[in-house]
């Protein structure tokens, strides 16, 4: 079954690819569907794609060409009894010179689902940002994956986040997402493993890039009470004021975040530890940079954690701190070359508490 739509100027469509005859039966009824929406021109467009949840790769395409404020929404369909059985599906959002533009994506799927989302030359129209948001929201999801690439967008947002799902207990294994923001300005990225509740996460990964000439960008990673999961975020290419933050909640453990900045100037990386996280990892690497902070603390009752800062490749006036709250736990600060570096470690905290480090005037910080 094929369906094929093509609207120019103000336009709104709604797709509803029929709902499976019998629910719950994988590789029948609605497998290798292919749906297509095409917009070009005008203002305010909508484009909607709802796919089923009994097939094996079904297809769903939507691209937004030069319409202002214009919205695509895709979803692999979620049943009524909380069980979803789309398998390698493929859901992707094209918007090319829309601004002010919104794509959504939610992914219910057992697993080998992929969604895409493009946005290039869009950003903000007026006050109205572009934006992104995807979620994997399955309660038996593997294996699938979303990604989002934005250029040349300012002052546009992505947030990705994996879980939490209802009704039921819910298992995420071994999924994905990246985002890419290329040559932007005000733009930000967040994402979340949201291990809240009775949801199982384990081995996900979540990636973030900014990459080219850009300034005052942010990522925002967090991990919240999972297993194994890892999040990286990169920062590339003649950047300036960018923040990364990366979060690690209570009951997290062997989890890894890994952070970098290359050739970048006044950047900032913050990474935290909550309390009664353990066997944790947080990496930074700040290289070919001028003027950046990289901190890391571990809250109370922490153990077997790595912090781990390499300030490499010369640069001036780069800075370190590192703070940690109980015991077992591991500190490495190494600073390679360039002029008036800064290093600030302790361990067991005290002097006001929470995380402490300081200098303050010249900067380092964390205290409250």
């Amino acid at each position: 079954m094929r369906k094929h739509y093509l609207a120019s100027g103000v336009a709104a469509i709604a797709l509803a690819i029929s709902l499976p005859a019998i629910a719950g039966q994988t590789g029948s009824g609605s497998g290798d569907d292919s749906a297509t929406i095409t917009q070009v021109g005008g203002a305010g467009n909508f484009a909607s794609q709802h796919q089923p949840g009994d097939g094996d790769g079904n297809t769903a395409t939507i691209t937004q060409t030069s319409a202002l404020n214009s919205k695509a929404t895709q979803e692999q369909w979620r049943n009524l009894n909380s069980v979803d059985f789309a398998v390698a599906g493929k859901q992707t959002i094209t918007q090319t010179s829309t601004v002010g533009s919104v794509a959504s994506q939610e992914d219910n799927g057992d697993g080998g689902d992929v969604q895409n989302a493009t946005q290039t030359g869009t950003g903000l129209s007026g006050v109205t940002p572009t934006t992104v948001t995807q979620t994997i929201n399955s309660p038996f999801g593997m294996n699938n994956t979303q990604t989002s690439t934005q250029t040349s967008s300012n002052g546009s947002s992505v947030s990705q986040t994996l879980g939490a799902a209802a009704p039921g207990t819910a298992v995420f294994t071994k999924n994905s997402q990246t985002a890419t923001q290329s040559g932007q300005t005000l733009s930000s990225i967040t994402q979340l493993i949201d291990g809240t509740g009775t949801a199982t996460y384990t081995g996900n990964t979540q990636n973030a890039s900014e990459t080219g000439t850009g300034t005052r960008n942010s990522v925002s990673q967090t991990i919240l009470s999972s297993n194994m999961d890892t999040q990286t975020a990169n920062v590339t290419g003649a950047s300036s004021f960018n923040t990364v933050t990366q979060l690690q909640q209570t009951g997290s453990f062997n989890d890894t975040q890994t952070a970098s900045i290359n050739n970048g100037s006044s950047n900032l990386i913050d990474q935290l530890q909550a309390a009664g996280s353990n066997g944790n990892k947080q990496t930074v690497t700040v290289d070919d940079s001028s003027l950046g902070r990289a901190l890391q603390f571990q809250g109370a009752n922490v153990t077997g954690n790595t912090e781990t800062i390499n300030q490499t490749a010369g640069g001036l006036g780069n800075q370190a701190g590192q703070a940690q709250g109980n015991n077992n736990n591991i500190a490495l600060v190494s600073q390679t070359g360039g002029v008036g570096n800064v290093a600030i470690q302790n361990q067991g905290l005290l002097s006001g508490q929470t995380g402490f480090m300081s200098l303050s005037g010249g900067l380092v910080v964390r205290h409250p």
